[in-house]
């Protein structure tokens, strides 16, 4: 059980640095390049063949693939554009290179001081609360391609004889940043994952306290009271409901016991989606405990539960895993953990029906299951009652 549990927890995020190649970046442009109207540009002999904008095609390296930044895609296109496609999570960073990127540049090459220096500015927009650790992971290797981009733009313009001095060279350009989605910390972040994992041992729990310790059938079922069958499942439904919600009760609050915490949906939705989620758990579990013996139930039941903590995106994103950890998109604490991004943040709102749709499908395939398993058992018992009851 250890080696297993082990072998996901560090096999899950075993170098992701090295799958950030495989993330996929957008770079909009407004860039007029220089114009031969342009005084600047006419003293300089440049044309409208000079476009600056063009040498961030250098990210995606000299097979122009990708580089081990990433793979980036080009179009022209506005701010907004950038924005929207960084909304529905159709690319990691959206970059908006403004219309006057060439000019600003060029004209750093009379910046003698602070004073005559031309902030050239360019936009990159990005969703923290998509995923926390993947967002930090592609911001580092931004600072290794923007300052390339620099050196090959600097380099570039020196060898045409006219070198930038060295205000421009010192500042660079500036990148500004638009966060759509901020975490408020990464204890939230933590949250949106690690919330899930404790409904999930609640449902274990109960599970085991309503199969072996307190087994509701020995009320009704052993006495061969009037529709004790009924009578038994209605008790085991009311009680796991009423233990799962105060367990979701619990987990929902903790966050706010630690500090500021941003809930975008507010604590009521939080709570309702909790208590939601808890059935998947339910089922499944209880699927599970009805099939398996104590032993067997434990092993299989935590194995899932880790497999999902690894594979649900909490920790980093499905796109910097390896291939078998992808599979964590089949569970349901996937989807639980992007819609929890939704209501904590507002990332993700696209997805919301999706998430919905397979929770509730999980949900109610396992519920139904294991409530017919568990009236397959009580009809076993009940005849086995009543042999005995004969002797």
């Amino acid at each position: 059980m250890a080696f297993i549990m082990g072998l996901f927890y560090i096999g899950g995020i075993w170098n992701p640095v090295a799958k950030i190649k495989d993330l996929h970046y957008i770079i909009y442009t407004e860039d007029a390049g220089c114009t031969s109207q342009h005084p600047l540009c006419m003293a300089l002999h440049k044309d409208e063949t000079t476009n600056l904008s063009q040498y961030y095609s250098l990210l995606n390296g000299q097979n122009g693939e990708g580089s081990e930044g990433g793979k980036f895609d080009f179009a022209k296109g506005t701010l907004e554009d950038a924005i929207e496609k960084v909304e529905k999570h159709e690319y990691w960073v959206g970059l908006h290179i403004p219309k006057d990127f060439t000019i600003s540049v060029l004209s750093n090459l009379n910046a003698v001081n602070n004073k005559t220096l031309t902030n050239v500015v360019v936009d990159m927009v990005y969703d923290e609360a998509r995923s926390y650790t993947t967002v930090t992971f592609i911001k580092k290797a931004f600072d290794k391609m923007e300052k390339f981009f620099f050196e090959q733009v600097a380099t570039t313009i020196e060898k045409q004889g006219t070198p930038f001095n060295p205000p421009f060279l010192i500042q660079g350009i500036e990148y500004k940043e638009h966060n759509l989605h901020p975490v408020t910390g990464f204890g939230q972040n933590f949250a949106t994952f690690v919330s899930f994992i404790l409904i999930w041992i609640g449902t274990i729990a109960t599970a085991l306290i309503t199969h072996f310790v307190f087994p509701l059938e020995n009320h009704w079922v052993e006495k061969n009271a009037d529709y004790a069958n009924a009578k038994t499942m209605s008790a085991k439904i009311f009680t796991s409901g009423a233990l799962l919600f105060v367990i979701c009760v619990i987990v929902s609050i903790i966050p706010l016991c630690c500090g500021e915490v941003t809930m975008v949906k507010g604590y009521a939705a939080v709570l309702f989606f909790f208590f939601f989620f808890s059935f998947t758990g339910l089922g499944i579990n209880n699927c599970l405990i009805h099939l398996l013996h104590f032993i067997n139930f434990y092993l299989i039941a935590c194995t899932l539960m880790m497999f999902q903590l690894i594979s649900c995106g909490g920790i980093i994103h499905r796109d910097i895993q390896y291939g078998f950890f992808k599979l964590g998109k089949i569970f349901p604490m996937f989807y639980a953990v992007r819609e929890l991004k939704y209501i904590y943040f507002g990332s993700g709102k696209h997805t919301q029906t999706t998430n919905i749709l397979v929770i509730a499908a999980w949900a109610i395939v396992s519920m139904a299951a294991a409530l017919f398993l568990y009236y397959t058992e009580l009809k076993v018992k009940k005849a086995r009652f009543a042999k005995s009851a004969s002797k």
